[in-house]
């Protein structure tokens, strides 16, 4: 969380990842931990779901789900 803190966007492989259309993941390498998260146009992250890498696929998609709540109310 503190290199998200830091780098902000430019946070790339091996601790971060784009997984397209506005979502990325935030990698702990050691435990296998997955933090899904945004950005809003504000510059604001956003946390949408966390998992290990075993539940990865599920978590995604519960991440993707939740994304619209947040970006459509900025619209």
């Amino acid at each position: 969380m503190a290199l998200l803190e830091l780098c902000g966007n430019r946070l790339r492989l091996p601790h971060s990842s784009s997984l397209k259309k506005g979502l990325f993941e935030l990698r702990e390498r050691k435990f296998g931990y997955r933090i899904y998260y945004a950005f809003l146009p504000n510059k604001t992250v956003i946390l949408l779901h966390a998992g290990d890498k075993k539940s990865q696929k599920r978590d995604i998609k519960t991440a993707r789900q939740r994304l619209p709540e947040f970006t459509d109310a900025e619209e």
